[in-house]
């Protein structure tokens, strides 16, 4: 268990539940593995967040397996507020069983206390933003805008912890690492972007024939380099002597795929 996580320990003895928030198109490969390990006796919900970036029959899948697994689940889109309803009910029930084990050995009422667990840039922050009613928590669009643990106090009783995004040991696995790189949850300097595109390509060649052409206006020919080729042509990413800017043209397929300008898409089933 990396060091970071380990770290979380100390928190998990001052709180009653955890939010466990993964992205909804990468369900498996965003959360932590072994969590319940680490959470033990704890209620726990899963948060499905970017689920209006995600296949939405996928994510149904995917919710009606964790619940089928005893699991709380629900999926979010942080924009629009989709799902906070039923992680309110979620958490109200969870504040209800504490008051009652509470009443049972004569205490008193407390407030229900919460942590968010989540890797960098997995939506964490704008999950508990929407719960607060206000920006309580700083959110923005690459890992590691959440520097360090942080209380955030809203109604019905509630305070939540958010805290720093960790990535787990296995995630530089080549494959996990790219995907993980697509969504945003991987820095930058550590997932070369180049590659990144290309796993990208494949996948929609593969799953969703006739995208790439009728986002860039090129023929879907040859393998997921050649595309690439195409793309930079396309747009004009040349460098002198007329050969494409792999870089720059990986960046932009990139920013498509991850802002849902080619679809919706989820890359793990159920």
């Amino acid at each position: 268990m990396p060091a970071p996580l380990q770290s979380l320990r100390q928190y998990l003895k001052v709180v009653d539940a955890v939010l466990e928030v993964a992205d909804a198109r990468l369900p498996v490969s965003s959360r932590y593995p072994d969590l319940e390990k680490l959470i033990g006796f704890r209620a726990r919900v899963v948060v499905l967040t970017r689920a209006d970036l995600a296949d939405p029959a996928a994510t149904a899948c995917w919710l009606e397996k964790l619940r089928a697994g005893g699991t709380r689940a629900v999926a979010m889109n942080a924009r629009t507020g989709s799902g906070d309803r039923l992680l309110y009910q979620y958490l109200k029930a969870i504040a209800k069983a504490k008051r009652e084990a509470r009443a049972r050995r004569g205490l008193g009422e407390a407030p229900l206390r919460v942590m968010a667990l989540g890797i960098p840039n997995v939506g964490k922050s704008s999950v508990l933003n929407r719960l607060a009613g206000r920006g309580a928590a700083r959110t923005g669009n690459r890992p590691g805008i959440t520097r360090g643990p942080q209380w955030i106090r809203i109604k019905d009783n509630l305070e939540l912890l958010d805290t720093p995004g960790v990535l787990w040991p296995r995630w530089r696995e080549p494959r996990t690492a790219l995907w993980l790189g697509a969504l945003g949850c991987a820095p930058e300097e550590s997932v070369p972007v180049v590659g990144i595109a290309c796993l990208v390509g494949e996948f929609l060649l593969r799953e969703a024939p006739g995208t790439l052409a009728a986002r860039y206006g090129i023929q879907e020919q040859g393998d997921a380099t050649d595309i690439l080729a195409a793309i930079g042509r396309a747009r004009g990413f040349l460098l002198p002597g007329g050969v494409v800017d792999q870089e720059k043209t990986a960046r932009a397929l990139v920013n498509d795929f991850r802002e849902g300008r080619l679809g919706r898409f989820t890359l793990e089933r159920p």
